[in-house]
C-alpha cells in the first residue's frame, strides 16, 4: 500500500481529501497535518526511510511557513521522500519554484480525486508527475532559456535514462525499456544527480532541458 502524508490548511478540505483518499484501497493515511511547521514537526524527526510516508501531499498556500518552503526543508532532511504539490496555482513562478525545491508532483486543486490518485501514484513509483494542463507552461520555460550548452557531462546511457526520467517513467520501466537491472538505473540516477548538482529527478531533468541536453 502507498502511505500518503497529507499537509493542507482548509480543515473542510484535509478532512474531505482524507475521506476520498481513505476510500481507495491501495492507499494508506499516514497522517495529516494543517501548516508546514506542523508537517516539519511530525516528519523531520523521523529516522529512516521505512518511517516515512511513501508520498507528501502538500499544499502552496500554507499559512506561515509555505509549502514550497516546507518541502525545501523536507527534502533537504529525506531526499528519498517523495512530495505532490496539491494547489491552485498555475503561474510559471509557482510551477518551477516547487520544483526547484524539490517537489517531485504538481496537481492542480480543481483536479478530479481520479488525476489526484494518478499523481500519487505516479510519484510513489518514482516518476515524475504535472497536470497536463500546466505542462504547456514547462516547455515555454524550458524552450525561452537563454543558457543552453551542447556538451554535456552526462554519458549516453545516463542521458537515455534521463530522458526517460523527464517522461515521466518509473525506474522499473526504465530498467525494462533499457534491458538494464534495477540497480544499475538507480545507480545511473544517483551519477545524473551528482554530475547536475541536482536535489531531485525533477532538477535534474529541467536542469537538463534548460541545457539542451536532451
Amino acid at each position: 500500500m502507498t502511505r500518503v502524508f497529507l499537509v493542507e490548511d482548509h480543515l473542510l478540505m484535509r478532512k474531505g481529501l482524507l475521506a476520498a483518499l481513505g476510500r481507495d484501497p491501495s492507499l494508506e493515511i499516514a497522517g495529516e497535518a494543517g501548516s508546514g511547521e506542523a508537517a516539519l514537526g511530525t516528519l523531520l524527526p523521523l529516522g529512516s526511510d521505512e518511517d516515512l510516508p511513501d508520498v507528501v501531499v502538500m499544499d502552496i498556500g500554507l499559512p506561515g511557513l509555505s509549502g514550497i518552503e516546507t518541502t525545501r526543508r523536507l527534502k533537504e532532511a529525506h531526499p528519498s521522500l517523495r512530495i505532490l504539490m496539491f494547489t491552485v496555482h498555475q503561474m510559471e513562478e509557482e510551477i518551477f519554484s516547487a520544483f526547484s525545491s524539490g517537489a517531485d508532483g504538481y496537481c492542480l486543486k480543481d483536479s478530479d480525486v481520479g488525476s489526484l490518485l494518478l499523481g500519487i501514484q505516479a510519484v510513489a513509483l518514482g516518476s515524475l508527475y504535472v497536470d497536463p494542463r500546466i505542462a504547456h507552461l514547462a516547455i515555454r520555460r524550458i524552450l525561452s532559456s537563454p543558457a543552453r550548452e551542447t556538451e554535456s557531462p552526462l554519458s549516453p546511457r545516463e542521458t537515455e535514462v534521463l530522458k526517460r526520467l523527464a517522461e515521466g517513467r518509473s525506474n522499473r520501466e526504465i530498467a525494462g525499456d533499457l534491458e538494464i537491472s534495477l540497480s544499475t538505473v538507480k545507480a545511473h540516477i544517483q551519477s545524473i544527480l551528482v554530475k547536475l548538482a541536482a536535489s531531485t529527478r525533477a532538477d535534474a531533468a529541467v536542469k537538463a532541458l534548460k541545457k539542451g541536453w536532451l
